[in-house]
């Protein structure tokens, strides 16, 4: 056999090794490479789909004593949506979800446990879920995924002491007349409120306010806050003769 027979059946020799560990490897493992395939794939399926896609243009967020049924919440979307200067997302619908954490004041529990229903049982507050609630509504505000509020008006005052609303001025440009103060305007000072009866929902001395923004430097993030700021000047200005009157 001369030195190319010998170098060509080497090869062979090679490469049937190499087939036969991947056949053996097939047979032993082929059950946890493919789940491990399909894991993989879905995982860069859902990373793709959730840096992609927006769900929604606007979010907005209600904080205070009411839980807000998912008709209200619902309608109180639908008002937010006319109200919405423009598709911000561009994908040809306007949308806004409603964030809504259910939070009482020391007070508004107190009052509803002193109070009895028609068999003289007393109101009851589960104080370890409220506090989980208020915990949750806080740790959200700090993910600057919304800066739109309509806050009852302890929680406005907490959130205002911790410096964390930016001001009347500086988000529409003027201080408007009648605002419960820099930061802040009544839900029942609005336009808005008069004209939908949806908005009615919510009690009139929530607060409407907007948050500071808390990450700079990303252009989604400022991106984002720009439209907030749009959207909210649009439900403080909103003017009732541009709509039907819905009371």
């Amino acid at each position: 056999m001369n030195s190319d027979e010998k170098l060509r059946d080497a090869e062979i020799r090679t490469e049937n090794k190499l087939l036969l560990r991947l056949d053996n490897f097939w047979y032993h493992y082929k059950w946890v490479t493919i789940v491990v395939a399909f894991f993989v794939i879905v995982f860069l399926f859902c990373t793709l789909q959730m840096c992609g896609n927006e769900k929604e243009d606007i979010n907005i967020l209600y904080a205070g004593p009411i839980q807000l049924s998912a008709d209200e919440a619902s309608s109180l979307s639908n008002v937010m949506e006319f109200v919405m200067p423009s598709d911000f997302d561009e994908n040809g619908e306007k949308s806004a979800e409603i964030i809504n954490y259910q939070i009482y004041s020391k007070e508004q529990i107190e009052k509803i446990e002193a109070q009895t229903d028609e068999f003289e049982i007393a109101g009851y507050v589960d104080r370890s879920h409220n506090s989980k609630n208020y915990d949750d509504f806080y740790n959200y505000i700090q993910t600057g995924d919304t800066s739109i509020c309509f806050l009852d008006p302890w929680l406005y005052e907490d959130i205002k002491s911790k410096d964390r609303f930016i001001k009347l001025s500086d988000a529409l440009g003027y201080q408007p007349e009648g605002a419960l103060d820099e930061y802040g305007i009544k839900l029942c000072d609005t336009a808005l409120y008069d004209s939908y009866g949806a908005m009615k929902v919510l009690p009139e001395d929530t607060v409407v306010c907007l948050l500071r923004p808390l990450v700079v430097g990303k252009s989604r993030k400022e991106e984002m806050y720009a439209r907030e700021k749009e959207m909210f000047a649009a439900i403080v200005e909103f003017n009732s003769d541009d709509s039907s009157d819905e009371k």
